[in-house]
């Protein structure tokens, strides 16, 4: 939130930012409540909708290209092509990068950053460490366009960084002697293969479930092909699993049909083979 607080004070007030719809509900949060103008666009299977991005007043865009939360859609390079010759359009728009789970991609090459595609220094880009180290460390960063440097120096250097500096010098010891790539290579193995379990068990349903968003990240979606929902949701949670529903997180309207998100990385092993053998069951019984 501190990140989006400076660019509120380098950006000026009513700002209006286009906003993924579905979408992490923290970030919409933050957003409103730092008085941005907020004009959800709705997704599709490649990402945000440009075209209806278009359409709206917004100045800014606010993306998770890496794996959107909470659909699990990876921008592919032709649509990060799009979003950014739309920021090209007017001297005023930018977009706002969250690189969202970008460290934790289990199959294939790592798609290059949309920060790292543009030519037209329209891209700001925000990461935290708190997904790849721990919740607790609480660093975030933002790399700016290079004309709005200037600009943070004039309104931001006034306020005091919230982070320690001695926790500064920790990380910063941490990434410039290779532990962090060391560390994210052993996550990104733990993470796998309860991302392979996971996948594997759900396989075994009852019914014609579709997974998607899987490959990367930190959870999937799956649509277990099912009419009654809610039933399905209370008798999991009588056998004490939770999963999290996909329309929860629209700011407006709702998906044409409910899908849930299934986390992994909280897990053992063990427990992804239990939760889902526990589904199997309560699947059975609904049909």
């Amino acid at each position: 939130e501190n990140l989006l607080f400076d660019l509120r004070q380098m950006l000026g007030n009513h700002q209006i930012v286009g906003i993924e719809n579905p979408v992490y509900p923290n970030a919409y949060a933050i957003l409103n409540e730092l008085g941005f103008g907020i004009q959800p666009v709705s997704m599709d299977e490649d990402g945000l909708s440009v075209s209806e991005l278009e359409k709206t007043c917004a100045n800014l865009a606010y993306v998770t290209p890496a794996h959107q939360y909470p659909t699990g859609v990876v921008m592919p390079v032709g649509r990060r092509s799009q979003l950014i010759h739309w920021a090209k359009e007017k001297e005023e728009r930018y977009i706002i990068e969250d690189d969202y789970d970008s460290e934790f991609r289990y199959h294939g090459k790592p798609i290059p950053a949309l920060q790292g595609l543009d030519q037209s220094d329209k891209v700001i880009y925000m990461g935290t460490f708190s997904k790849a180290i721990a919740p607790a460390i609480r660093i975030s960063y933002m790399v700016l366009p290079q004309k709005l440097v200037p600009v943070y120096k004039e309104k931001c250097s006034a306020f005091s960084c919230s982070v320690s500096r001695i926790d500064q010098r920790i990380l910063t010891l941490f990434l410039s002697e290779g532990h962090f790539e060391k560390h994210l290579n052993r996550m990104r193995n733990i993470y796998k293969e309860k991302h392979d379990c996971l996948l594997k068990c759900m396989k075994e349903m009852p019914v014609d479930t579709k997974i998607s968003g899987q490959g990367s990240g930190l959870h999937v979606i799956a649509d277990f092909n099912i009419s009654n929902d809610a039933s399905f949701q209370q008798k999991l949670e009588a056998e004490g699993v939770k999963i999290y529903p996909l329309s929860k997180y629209y700011i407006q309207g709702k998906p044409e049909k409910e899908q849930y998100i299934l986390g992994f990385t909280r897990m053992e092993k063990k427990d992804i083979i239990e939760g889902t053998r526990k589904m199997k069951e309560v699947l059975f019984q609904l049909n």
